[in-house]
């Protein structure tokens, strides 16, 4: 005990910081967590890393943000750069790669919304995005809706959004248009704009629109008689001299359980469930 008592005296009076550096070492760890982006001026995505970073940093983990732009290559390299542990962990926003390739990795690694056999999945409850998305639209009386996800893609979680508002919708016999952006059109206002006006002039008798919020907010400049819900909720709906009714992700959520997640997988601590799913809320505006 006098020992302890005189090596706690000799810090506080030399003013000692520990090398967090050598204590990395010495654990065999780098004290870094790669955050997998296809591109950091997405408005949800940038929410969230922000999330990531402030929640990473209480467990003292530095942060770096790996910018895909999509491209599977750039995703291989930060893959290999888990591998060659030069990160301790890796949170996924948006993957590209087949199952196959992350499966055979064997490093924490968080998915935010691929499933991927073996991989545990933090994201938002999109089924509840989806029904309270149709529940809406019926309450305002709209009978053919326009929707920016595709149902299809069962090896995202976020598609369970517009699965969910079609099983809505057509409980009540109304209709639900599936269309999709491109993604530099989901990041860029301007082709975003030029996109909504075809769409319109495509589909001209369609009352509702349900869409990422960048994509919302270019409908509300160009289309003000229609019903716009976004999805996502970010500062962006609040942009426009309107505000934008929005289907909201709890982004700081998300942030919190990916990352005590990622925490105990580095320490090797059992998980509770590999799965977890954040609520989603609705927002009110003045599009609905």
């Amino acid at each position: 005990m006098k020992s302890k008592n005189k090596i706690k005296k000799a810090v506080e009076e030399l003013d000692y910081i520990p090398n967090q550096w050598i204590r990395n070492l010495y654990k065999k760890r780098t004290g870094i967590i790669g955050v997998m982006t296809p591109d950091i001026i997405h408005p949800y995505f940038s929410t969230l890393w922000n999330y990531l970073e402030a929640e990473l940093d209480q467990y003292g983990y530095n942060v770096v943000i790996c910018n895909t732009r999509g491209n599977q290559d750039k995703e291989r390299e930060y893959l290999d750069t888990l591998e060659r542990n030069l990160f301790d962990g890796l949170i996924v926003g948006s993957a590209f790669l087949s199952d196959e390739y992350y499966m055979n990795i064997e490093k924490p690694i968080i998915s935010l919304d691929r499933i991927i056999p073996g991989i545990p999945l933090v994201t938002s409850d999109h089924h509840q995005g989806g029904i309270l998305a149709g529940e809406l639209f019926l309450e305002k009386g709209c009978k053919k809706v326009m929707c920016f996800s595709d149902p299809t893609r069962m090896e995202l979680a976020s598609a369970d959004s517009a699965r969910a508002l079609i099983d809505v919708m057509e409980k009540h016999n109304r209709e639900v248009i599936i269309e999709s952006f491109q993604w530099e059109e989901v990041i860029n206002y301007q082709l975003c704009m030029k996109r909504t006006r075809t769409l319109l002039d495509q589909y001209p008798d369609v009352d509702g629109i349900m869409a990422l919020d960048l994509c919302a907010a270019a409908f509300l400049k160009t289309e003000k008689n229609k019903k716009i819900l976004a999805y996502d909720g970010t500062y962006v709906t609040d942009f426009n001299y309107h505000s934008i009714d929005s289907i909201v992700q709890d982004a700081k959520k998300v942030a919190k359980e990916s990352v005590n997640m990622l925490i105990k997988l580095i320490n090797d601590q059992p998980l509770k469930k590999r799965e977890v799913l954040v609520p989603v809320k609705y927002k009110k505006g003045d599009t609905l």
